[in-house]
């Protein structure tokens, strides 16, 4: 129903990591010459030079989900300026992209597939709508619960009341992240022109 490791990755790298405009533009310029340097060496193997590209672009991006080949693409791409960031967004839903290439290997254009992305919008759909209703069931039993606690082991009902909203509010997190994944994967469309 729900992968975790997706959920977690996208709280993770949910705010851009390198704020300062001087720091993005230093790593820039340390990809760019990175890259240049692997191109023109005439002693690796066209393997080591795609390990050393894919790794000169989690460097710039700060996210191990980029791969040089999402990270040329947008660059490439004239109607997106921060292509650092977008790419390891992209780059997290590879199993829903369809990739055409030209003959040097290069992305050229990027599409969904439909099947798999409308698969994936159920499920996210379908977990938020999930979550809601665990959340909102929890939150009208809440009276009930609270009050059967506290006329059962005399506890009073503020504390009873502290400690249930403590005791559900992790739904609710998870439900906002939910909510997040959502976004993030409708979102998709428009960063895959």
């Amino acid at each position: 129903m729900i992968d975790l490791t997706k959920l977690i990755e996208l709280y993770i790298s949910r705010k851009d990591k390198f704020a300062k405009s001087e720091d993005r533009a230093k790593r820039r310029l340390e990809y760019f010459t990175e890259i240049s340097e692997i191109e023109s060496n005439k002693d690796m193997s066209s393997d080591e030079k795609r390990a050393r590209k894919n790794s000169a672009a989690q460097k710039l991006t700060g996210n191990g989900l980029a791969s040089y080949d999402l990270v040329d693409y947008y660059f490439r791409h004239p109607n997106f300026i921060n292509f650092e960031v977008i790419a390891p967004i992209v780059g997290f839903w590879d199993q829903v992209l369809i990739k055409t290439t030209d003959e040097s290997g290069r992305i050229t254009k990027l599409d969904l597939n439909m099947k798999t992305y409308s698969k994936e919008v159920f499920m996210a759909l379908f977990s938020l709508v999930f979550f809601a209703f665990i959340f909102l069931a929890c939150m009208s039993l809440g009276s009930w619960f609270i009050n059967y606690m506290a006329s059962n082991f005399y506890i009073s009902k503020s504390v009873i009341g502290i400690g249930y909203l403590i005791l559900i509010s992790p739904i609710f997190c998870f439900w906002l992240l939910l909510f997040y994944w959502f976004l993030n994967l409708t979102d998709l469309k428009r960063l895959v022109k």
